[in-house]
């Protein structure tokens, strides 16, 4: 992806030209001769710095894109009253001048440019390749060629999460919202895999809340994080929420997961490791786990997800807890009451030893310890 470093090129050699670009003294053909200049520098610049970053899709070669930006035409002008009022309406305009360059540009060669250098071209001016639309496509997830008309990608595809995440990324950080709005909007999310949810959902740190935020709605920031900011354990739940209000959806081979949770944290260590049983009879420790917004964005996914709260675990190898008349976690070590309760890591055991009938919440739960016991049989 494009490093900020030619961004910030961009930036200044745009300040530097600015006043000689825009001066009312310079004709609008200077003026325009200037601007595809200064866009071709920036363009070098974001291929010079990103040229170890692309993507395996071909794009068309610089040579023929720079002849098509740089080629001196006769440049479109509107009519206006003596005043210098344009007579005609915006979208007027905008028609009559698409078709005056779609006529100047129709023999020249179709490009194709990656998602980088489009960000690259338009972060200063979201115009800049306007005049274009009809001979540049934008090449996007899977290399799939797509249109531009007034300055937004057009058009809805399939992309894996993934690319989704890394486009909005690359929106934000070249403050482009066309982008943004295509990737959060348009992409449609492939299945994804339930070993692939689970690595999101167990490294918080590997997203930006910045980017989980620019792929909310409103409404979803509000009803699901309503404070100024997504707690940090959050981040991965509030990722996977935004890809389900895209239509994304989970492969099927799962269809149950069990999460599993003390009915009371005191005893027990800060942040404990969250287990879960998925019906293919896996079993995975969350750290940093959200597990009640993550039960309901499980669900939305169409994985069927039951909280089991515990107030007793017990093994045959490796001894067992209860809650005490204080609400707080016990075990005895060598006849001493020890207030302490290695929880995950006795539930882990538990379950590998099936000796969950031993509890007294077994009772409570006897038709979702069935399906428990299904789901190790798997």
């Amino acid at each position: 992806m494009v490093r900020r470093s030619a961004i910030n090129a961009q930036k200044q050699a745009w300040s530097q030209n600015q006043k000689g670009m825009f001066s009312p003294f310079l004709s609008h053909a200077i003026r325009s001769a200037l601007f595809v200049c200064l866009a071709v520098v920036a363009s070098l610049f974001s291929v010079s710095v990103s040229a170890n970053d692309l993507s395996e899709c071909d794009e068309t070669d610089s040579s023929l894109f720079f002849s098509l930006i740089n080629a001196a035409v006769d440049p479109y002008l509107p009519a206006r009253d003596r005043n210098g009022n344009t007579l005609l309406s915006v979208d007027d305009v905008f028609i009559q001048k698409s078709q005056h360059y779609f006529v100047i540009y129709k023999d020249y060669e179709p490009v194709s440019i990656s998602m980088e250098r489009f960000a690259a071209m338009t972060e200063l001016n979201t115009a800049a390749l306007e005049n274009f639309e009809s001979k540049i496509t934008v090449l996007g997830p899977a290399c799939q060629k797509i249109n531009i008309y007034r300055n937004r990608l057009v058009g809805s595809y399939p992309a894996t999460f993934d690319d989704i995440l890394e486009i909005v990324s690359l929106g934000y950080r070249s403050g482009n919202d066309a982008i943004i709005q295509f990737a959060s909007r348009q992409l449609k999310p492939v299945a994804m895999g339930f070993d692939k949810m689970i690595d999101i959902l167990g490294n918080d740190l590997a997203l930006d809340e910045n980017i989980v935020n620019k792929m909310l709605s409103d409404d979803l920031r509000r009803q699901f994080a309503p404070g100024a900011n997504i707690p940090l354990k959050s981040l991965s739940e509030m990722a996977l929420l935004a890809f389900s209000s895209m239509g994304g959806k989970v492969s099927s081979e799962v269809d149950k997961a069990f999460i599993f949770v003390p009915n009371s944290f005191r005893g027990i260590e800060l942040e404990p490791e969250t287990i879960m049983l998925t019906s293919n009879g896996k079993i995975h420790g969350l750290s940093g786990f959200d597990y009640g917004l993550a039960a309901k964005v499980l669900n939305r996914l169409g994985v069927r997800t039951f909280v089991v709260s515990l107030s007793e675990v017990y093994t045959k190898s490796s001894g067992s807890c209860n809650i005490d008349m204080a609400r707080t976690w016990m075990q005895i070590i060598d006849g001493q009451k020890v207030r302490s309760c290695p929880f995950p890591e006795l539930v882990r055991k538990m379950l590998l030893e099936r000796s969950f009938n031993e509890i007294s919440d077994f009772k409570n739960k006897s038709i979702v310890f069935e399906s428990i016991s299904k789901a190790l049989d798997s």
